[in-house]
């Protein structure tokens, strides 16, 4: 496989990935064209691995360092500023890796003329791992996302997180599966918790008090496709929403089956209740503090 084109390069951003990218890359290397390590200054031994790699494998590892600008930035400039030449673009999480049914099912689609094939991009399913166990529900099977594209007609939207995919054409599903299992641990997933719930509260914060959207950006549509009714939802249902934490529990671990992925599961809907809650009380923070600035310009 590694003398043949797999007519597909990868893109993967970085930080602090050292337990994490040796698995991502034994998954890829092997067949993909190119892979792109866009790294944000890592501290720990991220740079010394890629660097094996790309003793291993000549020429198909590309390291770069770009400090960080954001989730959707640091992605969009990627791809606005790597030398991709594949037709075929991938962007994969460096705690993510390909299982060998989906490997098959990107070369099959790969190896068209990319004329012939009427897909601009296509959703990916993954399994979650948490605790050593897959979870096959909780609302988090299936979970698909837009990562494999023609080379040059998809962005990201301007979104500080949870951003997605904006591909110029139709869409569709492959199935085969990723896999994502942060080997950091629970320490790291707590870490990203409190980041990511300042970053998901300032975003629900920016549309209820009408501040203007960015350029790029998934219009949120009560009767659009799933990725817009669920934007819809949290734009314009959810802050009216009392105890949001208890209700991201219940509609995890009952309504979407959570209790059949028995302890882990309960502690899995648990875990991320728990974020929902972190989002509700810098909520709660945000409005105090441009209530005090309001008051302080009063005076």
């Amino acid at each position: 496989m590694t003398g043949t084109r797999a007519n597909i390069e990868f893109l993967i951003l970085t930080k602090n990935e050292e337990l994490n990218l040796p698995y991502t890359l034994d998954a890829l290397l092997p067949w993909a064209d190119r892979v792109h390590i866009v790294d944000s200054e890592s501290t720990d031994g991220t740079r010394a691995i890629a660097n094996r790699y790309a003793s291993k494998f000549p020429g198909k590892v590309n390291f770069v360092v770009q400090p960080w600008l954001g989730y959707a930035k640091q992605k969009n400039w990627a791809l606005d500023n790597l030398p991709f030449e594949s037709d075929w673009a991938f962007i994969v999480d460096a705690d993510e890796i390909v299982l060998p049914e989906l490997r098959e099912e990107l070369l099959a689609v790969a190896a068209k003329d990319p004329q012939t094939v009427p897909e601009a991009g296509f959703y990916i399913n993954r399994y979650f791992i948490f605790l050593g166990k897959r979870i096959r529900h909780c609302g988090y099977y299936p979970s698909w996302n837009l990562r494999f594209f023609k080379r040059g007609k998809a962005r990201y939207e301007e979104r500080e997180v949870h951003e997605h995919m904006l591909v110029d054409g139709p869409e569709g599903y492959l199935k085969g599966h990723m896999e994502h299992n942060d080997r950091r641990g629970l320490e790291e997933y707590m870490a990203k918790h409190n980041k990511y719930s300042t970053l998901e509260a300032r975003e629900i914060y920016r549309v209820m008090t009408g501040a203007s959207a960015k350029s790029e950006h998934l219009d949120a549509k009560l009767f659009g496709s799933g990725l817009q009714r669920r934007r819809w939802i949290k734009h314009h249902l959810y802050p009216k929403l009392p105890c949001k934490w208890l209700f991201r529990f219940l509609w995890m671990y009952v309504l979407k089956l959570g209790f059949l992925d028995g302890v882990t599961g309960f502690r899995f809907c648990l875990f991320i209740a728990a974020y929902e809650m972190l989002i509700g009380l810098k909520l709660v923070e945000l409005r105090l503090e441009a209530s005090d600035a309001q008051s302080g310009s009063s005076r």
